[in-house]
């Protein structure tokens, strides 16, 4: 008896150390700087806005363990923190992988109350991995979505984490040849957390 005392003791101490996590929230719909420098036709079609606001919003979903992780431009978050991102470049033409890497480059503002608590600005790119040869460019682009928002969902959670720019693949590698990069390392060790 007195272990499970002891026990429903340690977790009330915890959870009043712990402290509650505020939820992040993605501003949609994700916009486009000025200016930012997109090929019209990979912008119609790959739809990299929408392709971004899925992704990052269902990573801060799972972040907030609510499933809700997008809010409207327009709507009042609540007790929430934003997360703002706009896209500044993406390179990329049609031809998938056959045309060289596609990258996407983007800032992000985590605003807390109206403030910008925090700002980083990154890219990140991809040839499409071992079967790029085969994949088309939008497929390729949501790939590296897929790896934007694993680490803008590091990036909210932890203050310390630094979003560092990916380099580039070297000129004219193949899919097999750029497919360890930092950017793949970072999909196969994460965890939730």
């Amino acid at each position: 008896m007195k272990r499970v005392v002891l026990f429903a003791l340690w977790l009330a101490c915890a959870n009043v150390f712990a402290g509650e996590r505020r939820p992040v929230l993605l501003e949609t719909p994700v916009t486009y700087a000025s200016g930012a420098g997109v090929v019209d036709r990979v912008k119609d079609e790959c739809h990299i806005d929408e392709l971004l606001a899925h992704r990052v919003g269902d990573a801060l979903g799972r972040l907030n363990r609510t499933g809700d992780g997008t809010i409207d431009a327009n709507s009042a978050p609540g007790d929430a923190q934003v997360l703002r991102l706009q896209i500044s470049y993406v390179m990329g033409v049609g031809g998938g992988a056959w045309t060289g890497p596609k990258a996407i480059s983007l800032s992000a503002d985590l605003i807390d109350n109206g403030k910008v608590v925090r700002h980083a600005k990154f890219k990140r790119w991809s040839v499409g991995g071992v079967w790029g040869a085969f994949k088309g460019t939008c497929s390729i682009l949501d790939r590296t979505s897929v790896i934007i928002s694993k680490d803008l969902r590091r990036w909210v959670h932890n203050p310390h984490y630094v979003i560092k720019d990916d380099d580039a693949p070297p000129e004219g590698a193949s899919a097999t040849e750029a497919a360890p990069s930092a950017a793949t390392d970072r999909d196969s060790g994460d965890k939730e957390d």
